[in-house]
């Protein structure tokens, strides 16, 4: 009995220590927030798979309307917190301010490279690559040679997104025609959550002769993709798979692997192999790439999934050079 009572005692004791010591998790996230279908619901994903294993608790810090967060009530969360994650460029001043006054929280931010700042870890994905391959497909499908992008905000990785985009598509059909358009100038982040905006200007779009759209713009991308059903056009989602969202009027979703970025900083963290600085997922390190289109496959023209195919393999090998960087 008393050996019984000290084993007892032993896990009462390392079940309370291990709850004593169970880390908190910030999570910022991007414009629009959770239930995007999109780039913020993929980063949770990653989280949540994260909290699974590790036993962490976590706090959510959805933006304001305008897409960012203030500092009063990011600060507030950096107090409850052990490790902030965020998700979106808009974060990068918020980082770069906070980061230095709290050298014992870890942060990780996405979106954005950050060098030079021991406890900040940063994600970014080559989407210009996967971009490429989105410009690519639509060039190549498209009946009318005119094709589409509508970005949030014309901040750097949407910027990225559309140089990619058009580049690719340029690449495969040096005739074909891009139109572009924003929903909210920079340094409004209000873009990432218009989607009945979305829907009226990828209509319009569609009514000007574009038969295929890529849309980088959060949850207003949700409208872009009802306009394409309603069109019966394509268009093209982002981030995630969102090809269900609207079957067989979804080409293809430019897809960012967000889940396993975020899971694989918080499980570095964990396990003490912090690693400070960026870290890129490009289409090498199957960070990005195009989805499985398994709801539209029957409408693409015949050879044009190899050619797709065989551009990828030629970024892979480095025989195509993509300018799609601000210079």
């Amino acid at each position: 009995m008393k050996k019984l009572a000290a084993i007892i005692l032993f896990l009462l004791f390392t079940l309370g220590t291990a709850f004593a010591d169970q880390p908190v998790v910030g999570f910022v996230t991007g414009a629009s927030g959770l239930g995007d279908l999109s780039f913020n619901d993929m980063s949770y994903g990653g989280i949540r798979k994260a909290q699974q294993e590790f036993n962490f608790k976590l706090i959510i810090l959805e933006p304001k309307p305008d897409g960012e967060s203030t500092i009063e009530d990011f600060t507030n969360l950096i107090k409850q917190s052990d490790i902030l994650i965020l998700v979106g460029a808009q974060h990068e001043k918020l980082v770069r301010l906070a980061a230095p006054k709290f050298p014992d929280k870890k942060f990780i931010i996405s979106e954005v490279p950050i060098e030079g700042i021991d406890n900040v870890s940063s994600v970014f994905f080559e989407q210009g690559e996967g971009s490429f391959l989105a410009g690519a497909i639509a060039a190549l499908t498209s009946k009318t040679g005119i094709i589409g992008y509508i970005g949030a905000t014309p901040v750097p990785p949407v910027m990225t997104f559309e140089r990619g985009y058009v580049a690719g598509a340029e690449y495969a059909v040096p005739t074909i025609r891009v139109k572009k358009a924003y929903l909210s100038p920079l340094g409004d982040f209000s873009g990432f959550n218009a989607p009945a905006k979305g829907y009226n200007i990828a209509m319009s779009l569609f009514s000007n002769g574009a038969d295929v759209i890529f849309t980088v713009a959060g949850l207003s991308g949700n409208g872009v993709i009802e306009a394409a059903r309603r069109s019966g056009k394509f268009a093209i989602g982002v981030d995630s798979d969102q090809d269900s969202l609207a079957k067989g009027f979804v080409l293809t979703s430019m897809i960012k692997k967000l889940d396993v970025a975020a899971y694989n900083e918080l499980k570095a963290i964990m396990q003490n192999k912090f690693k400070p600085g960026p870290t890129s997922y490009g289409l090498k390190e199957n960070g990005v790439g195009l989805s499985e289109m398994k709801y539209s496959r029957d409408k693409i023209p015949d050879g044009v999934l190899e050619k797709v195919d065989e551009i990828r393999n030629k970024i892979i090998r480095g025989e195509i050079k993509i300018k799609y960087k601000e210079e």
